[in-house]
């Protein structure tokens, strides 16, 4: 384990699907002594970013997939390195359709201010002392869970999925895991490509997971619900997402 100063997850925005009055769509921070790096961008999510660390200070950023509310901060990120800091080459990695899609809104972004690299399931990543692996979830559109690794710390992150898939998947234990939660217990047989915190904590279990932090409630929905949805089903800490929320690997 790291020292509890070292690996750490920020959230920097959390709502599922649209904003709330209280947080941006996803976007969460990983930092450890030496590196910062940003895992997806949902709308509005800067304003909270710049709260914890100056954009001059990204090591990279991560995009989990291409649906909207958790890539659409990019073109004011590359207005903010492009004009303001005057930045250039900031590695960005993603999916080819949310490479696709930064670059219908925003043309010259990956030719000036972000290095982009497409990733996929079977990549694997090393930024300064956090190494990444993915795993392809269940969802419409290509999306990638995103599992970080420092001096034997693991953080993961579900981006958005179905019932369909674990963080089994990784095939470790870990330590922090971030989770969707986006249905109430109601819709949990609908068919909606998202899963409930009951689905969430029964996975979270059989896969290992010490410390579960709940998050992508839209704004409508009952966040106390949701946490108590996963207490059936997860007997560890759960953390309920909001901007701000830090927890140490």
């Amino acid at each position: 384990m790291t020292s509890p100063s070292d690996f750490r997850l920020t959230v920097i925005g959390c709502s599922g699907t649209y904003s709330s009055t209280e947080s941006s769509c996803s976007s969460y921070l990983l930092r450890t002594a030496k590196t910062t790096v940003l895992l997806d961008a949902g709308p509005g999510s800067s304003m909270e970013l710049q709260r914890h660390v100056p954009l001059s200070d990204l090591d990279a950023i991560i995009l989990s997939h291409e649906h909207s509310d958790h890539w659409t901060e990019m073109p004011i990120l590359y207005h903010a390195y492009r004009y303001g800091l005057e930045r250039l080459d900031v590695p960005v990695y993603g999916t080819e359709g949310t490479r696709v899609a930064l670059e219908a809104v925003s043309p010259e972004a990956n030719s000036t201010a972000f290095s982009w690299t497409t990733i996929d399931e079977a990549s694997k990543l090393t930024i300064g002392d956090i190494d990444f692996s993915f795993s392809l979830t269940d969802h419409p559109v290509e999306t990638l869970a995103i599992l970080a690794e420092s001096d034997g710390a693991r953080i993961g992150y579900s981006a958005d999925t179905g019932p369909g898939w674990s963080p089994e998947a990784f095939d470790r234990d870990i330590d922090i895991f971030v989770y969707e939660t986006t249905l109430p217990e109601e819709l949990e047989d609908a068919g909606i490509p998202h899963i409930t915190g009951r689905q969430a904590g029964t996975r979270a279990t059989a896969a290992g997971v010490g410390h579960l932090v709940i998050t992508h409630v839209p704004p409508d929905h009952d966040a106390t619900e949701r946490e108590a949805s996963t207490r059936t089903t997860f007997s560890g800490p759960i953390s309920v997402a909001k901007p701000g929320l830090t927890v140490t690997a």
